[in-house]
């Protein structure tokens, strides 16, 4: 069998935010196996940056709408999660957007009009967040962006202070990962892997960036497997065989968790269910290694649905990401 050691790395491919490498020879099997790891890593644990909190000037809440706006509350605040950030802090930062109407028409509210901090990067300055179509309309919100890995609910203590409106947030950079394995040969030995790559980010970050942030990741991952196996069969970390009676124990357990969870049994609300039976997913258990990101990226998936997802997963012991 080939080494693990022996495959490269090639870009092969790469147009602004995404890029696909080539990872090989790998040995029959490894290319799934080293595949389904990156795509894990790279989808859930690259930090980022996000909005998780915002503040307009004469809204007291989301469901509400202002005069000489084109969107309401609701949607305005949906918009501004698609503004992308770079962050060089570790410390939430609250940024200023100050717009007004024109009379000569419709004003375009984007992301280049939000302040300039030296903390803070807006990476898609042309993004429309909204349109003011009034000229007496002024604009005036805090927008409070923070660092994060994978996905926050948005935190409901933020209300405390007044006109203050929590956000869920993705912090991930990393938009799509897809991997595919294809049949390579070094000389004679034909039956080897090679492992193709495609990643998108949200251009906070190169893809090549966010491939060597996952490899640092998996790098100390490993470097602390290989300490603690050796600490372990040195005697210091103390281990201890089942029982007999642990071993039943375990074998009921792991036939209970065998069995399927059916959605349409839990008696979930209509547009959860309707949600996840559209998705295709039918037994609660097919969402066992989903990351918090891909379960919110369900079509028809809305925040109060993501919530009772969430606990109903914990409530049957299904844990994501």
């Amino acid at each position: 069998m080939i080494s693990l050691s022996e495959f490269t790395i090639k870009k092969t491919e790469e147009k602004d935010d995404s890029a696909v490498f080539e990872i090989g020879p790998l040995p029959t099997g490894y290319g799934h196996t080293l595949g389904n790891t990156l795509k894990r890593v790279l989808t859930s644990s690259i930090p980022g940056a996000a909005i998780t909190a915002v503040k307009i000037n004469g809204v007291q809440h989301e469901y509400s709408t202002l005069s000489g706006i084109s969107d309401d509350i609701l949607n305005v605040l949906l918009s501004l999660k698609n503004v992308v950030f770079l962050t060089k802090t570790e410390e939430p930062v609250t940024l200023n957007l100050k717009s007004q109407g024109a009379k000569k028409g419709v004003v375009e509210v984007k992301a280049s009009d939000i302040e300039k901090n030296s903390d803070i990067e807006v990476v898609n300055k042309d993004y429309v967040i909204t349109k003011i179509t009034d000229e007496k309309t002024k604009l005036d919100m805090e927008i409070r962006v923070e660092r994060g890995v994978g996905y926050r609910l948005p935190d409901e203590n933020v209300r405390a202070e007044i006109g203050m409106l929590p956000v869920d947030a993705i912090f991930s950079p990393v938009k799509l990962v897809r991997i595919e394995v294809v049949p390579t040969r070094v000389g004679q030995q034909t039956d080897l892997d090679q492992l193709n790559l495609f990643v998108k980010t949200n251009g906070s970050l190169t893809p090549s960036d966010a491939l060597n942030i996952a490899s640092n990741i998996l790098d100390e991952m490993a470097a602390n497997f290989v300490k603690e196996t050796k600490d372990m069969i040195s005697g210091k970390v103390i281990t201890t065989l089942p029982t007999e009676s642990t071993e039943e124990e375990v074998t009921e357990e792991e036939d209970t968790e065998a069995s399927p969870i059916l959605v349409a049994d839990l008696n979930l609300s209509t547009r959860l269910t309707n949600a996840l039976l559209r998705a295709g997913f039918d037994d609660l258990r097919k969402l066992e290694g989903f990351t918090e990101e891909e379960a919110a990226n369900i079509r028809g998936m809305g925040e109060k649905s993501l919530e009772e997802l969430f606990k109903v997963l914990k409530k049957n012991g299904i844990n994501l990401i």
